[in-house]
């Protein structure tokens, strides 16, 4: 099974999503930035973010308020639906 392991971590006032692909398909990592790129910009469109910068292997997402460690995880859980 392919998989693309997603980190998401916040540093300073940026929080950084790095995507590391291991052994999969470039078609199966491609779908997976796809996603993860249309999800960040609907924070734009939410305006919760302010910019997002992308380059191959990871996003650089800049919010319009301080984010906690606390409410990303939240954030994933519910991303996660866990």
């Amino acid at each position: 099974m392919e998989q693309v392991r997603i980190a998401v971590e916040i540093v300073r006032d940026i929080v950084l999503v790095e995507l590391h692909a291991g052994q999969v398909s470039p078609r199966v990592y491609q779908l997976v930035y796809d996603d993860v790129f249309e999800r960040l910009d609907q924070l734009i469109d939410a305006r919760t973010a302010r910019w997002i910068k992308a380059r191959q292997d990871y996003l650089v997402v800049m919010p319009q308020r301080e984010v906690s460690s606390i409410e990303l995880a939240t954030e994933r859980k519910t991303q996660l639906r866990l």
